[in-house]
């Protein structure tokens, strides 16, 4: 499938916030996640203050495979 997007990449920071966001909290509908003027970025840093340690180190290994993927294929 596709890859994950990369928190480091500016470009694709708001796409990793949605991702993450979406995997690791719970929600039905998309205002759950975030509020209505708010980016998926500062969502992300609100939630994160709230998840558990499991969860953010879920999220770090997840980043680590990611990049060890794109230095492979470099």
């Amino acid at each position: 499938g596709p890859r994950l997007p990369n928190r480091v990449n500016e470009t694709e920071y708001a796409r990793y916030c949605r991702l993450m966001l979406i995997l690791f909290v719970p929600w039905r509908n998309v205002s759950d996640l975030k509020q209505v003027h708010e980016s998926w970025p500062d969502a992300f840093t609100r939630c994160q203050a709230t998840m558990n340690k499991e969860h953010l180190d879920v999220m770090s290994n997840m980043q680590m495979v990611a990049e060890c993927k794109v230095s492979r294929d470099d």
